[in-house]
């Protein structure tokens, strides 16, 4: 079922920044996937996590390293900054090759720099407007927002270390050539990329709850300027003490510091774009990681899921990473319907004259290289076709005997189109032709989840009784479930299951018919439920069973 999200146009149009004329130009050789939070058009307050895939000109893009510096007054910072800087060092490098504009910002050590030509060449550049504009207080989409950690103690663990000034000059394993730019001055910067036309901006370095967001060439004073700016979020950290408020780990600040910023301030992306490898990971991060894999347009995966995994970092010290596909079922053509083009339009993909879209198809899900630092897969996707590379991922991830928990259409994930079966025992015929070079695994159900998905019953304005199999009682699933609830799901047509390694523990109930089971384990590596309405979330035996799923499995990784 397709919703219509007309509202999300207006909701979120401000973060595009190009035509689709200029997403196929030939000269923007640069793949941008962002990832950012828009207000949900379905459920006041809440926000939807969705990715934007851009093409920029290399001509018009720039990156600002943030206060990289050779020495910081708290040593935790100093050697997680040294850790990251050679990866850095690889993306500028790589960013450089394509033309990309490389602007160091090392704040307070001008005077070091003074005769590099970089110095040199910036200091020329003035424009009053610019400058009225280059300050790092809060935005206004930032009123009222939270904010997720509490630095008033300046963000050091090592009680130790007391601020002053440490830093002379850039850490040296970032390369400076005579073609970039050195500049602490947000009005310099900003009155240089406008004279050149630079319109996308990339913000990387330390840290993001103080100066990446607020320096005078930061997020919020690019966003004040009108660029395109995004923060690279596997390239940069965050000054907090986890003695202090929320009181969770270093890193899930961060992680909580670069949701606030993907909600209220900019997008983010990932060192991915430019170097093709995974992202970036501190030593020091040794958290359980979860890689979401969402792509479906019923039950607002992309809402609770990021909910859920906002949950888990919280309570459990969990990192959860997102590979996105957009939300929209109905394929892209030339006489589309004007609510069609509206929510394609929406997700950054405009539907042109021609009848096509950037990226060309709603068959991709970004962000897979995610599997490779994962413990365990949350996969909730609706018939999607892949190309062969991403397919190839997920296979190798779940071959080498990673978790899985499958939600709901996870039972025909990568079946894109086969004729669909309705209650009655009738069949819809696909209405979709799937490039021949696009991957299927059409047999996911049986492989892994040991399912046997047959479609779904009718929909019952009473929902479908859940009940935990006699016997089952004090499974570690079902720790905090009720015995019985009721879930607002249509109940799926499962039986019989293609596995002899499944265990089933809860049936699904609907009057006139047979029971059907709604939650199993197959070969303990697996856990599927056919539940997951968005309702679903909001009841307390539901929410226990999807964190003891999480639990279960990561248990399971252990042990392979």
């Amino acid at each position: 079922m397709n919703r219509i999200r007309t509202l999300l146009v207006a909701a979120i149009l401000p973060f595009l920044s190009l035509s689709s004329n200029a997403a196929k130009d030939e000269v923007a050789s640069l793949r941008i996937s962002k990832q950012l939070k828009a207000p949900s058009t379905l459920d006041e307050g809440a926000w939807d996590l969705v990715s934007r895939i851009e093409a920029w000109n290399p001509a018009e893009t720039a990156i600002i390293i943030c206060d990289m510096w050779d020495k910081h007054w708290c040593n935790d910072a100093t050697t997680r900054v040294a850790e990251m800087a050679p990866t850095m060092n690889k993306v500028i490098a790589i960013a450089r090759d394509k033309g990309v504009i490389i602007v160091h910002a090392p704040s307070e050590c001008m005077d070091f720099y003074a005769n590099h030509p970089g110095r040199q060449a910036i200091m020329r550049y003035k424009d009053q407007t610019i400058s009225a504009l280059a300050n790092g207080n809060k935005l206004p989409s930032e009123a009222n927002a939270p904010w997720p950690v509490d630095q008033s103690d300046e963000g050091c663990e090592n009680p130790e270390c007391k601020p002053h000034r440490a830093w002379s000059k850039q850490i040296e394993t970032l390369t400076v050539t005579d073609k970039d730019l050195i500049s602490d001055s947000g009005a310099e910067i900003g009155a240089y990329f406008k004279e050149k036309g630079i319109q996308n901006v990339i913000l990387m370095g330390v840290h993001t709850n103080m100066c990446v967001i607020g320096r005078s060439f930061g997020l919020r004073a690019m966003k004040r300027m009108g660029m395109n700016v995004v923060l690279m979020r596997d390239m940069t950290d965050l000054m907090y003490n986890s003695k202090m408020s929320p009181f969770v780990n270093h890193f899930t600040g961060l992680d909580l510091m670069i949701d606030y910023i993907e909600t209220y301030v900019c997008p983010s992306i990932v060192s991915t774009d430019f170097t093709g490898q995974k992202q970036f990971r501190f030593k020091g991060d040794t958290r359980p990681r979860i890689a979401f894999l969402t792509a479906e347009s019923e039950y607002r995966a992309n809402q609770r899921l990021p909910e859920f995994a906002h949950e888990l970092a919280l309570k459990h010290n969990i990192h959860s990473d997102f590979a996105l596909g957009i939300p929209i079922m109905t394929d892209a053509q030339k006489n589309a319907k004007p609510e069609v083009k509206a929510e394609y339009a929406a997700y950054g993909m405009p539907i042109d004259t021609d009848g096509t879209t950037f990226p060309p198809t709603r068959h991709n899900i970004e962000n897979l290289q995610i599997l490779e630092d994962a413990d365990m897969a949350v996969i909730f996707i609706r018939r999607r076709a892949l190309e062969p590379e991403k397919m190839a991922q997920i296979k190798a991830f779940i071959a080498a005997g990673h978790p899985v928990l499958g939600i709901r259409t996870a039972s025909h994930a990568f079946d894109a189109n086969r004729n669909v079966p309705r209650e009655g025992g009738g069949l819809e015929a696909a209405t979709v032709t799937t490039s021949e070079f696009l991957a299927q695994w059409t047999e996911f159900d049986r492989e892994v989840l040991g399912g046997n998905y047959q479609g779904h019953y009718g929909h019952l304005n009473t929902g479908t009784d859940v009940s935990v199999v006699s016997g089952m009682e004090g499974h570690p699933l079902l720790k905090g479930v009720e015995p019985k609830f009721n879930s607002l799901n249509w109940l799926y047509k499962n039986l019989p299951l293609r596995s002899d390694k499944i265990q089933v523990l809860m049936m699904g109930s609907n009057p006139g018919v047979p029971d059907e089971p709604v939650v199993w384990i197959n070969n303990d590596k697996v856990v599927y439920t056919s539940l997951g309405h968005w309702e679903d979330w909001k009841i307390e035996s539901f929410r226990n069973l999807m964190f003891n799923a999480v639990e279960y499995l990561l248990k399971q990784n252990i042990k392979k």
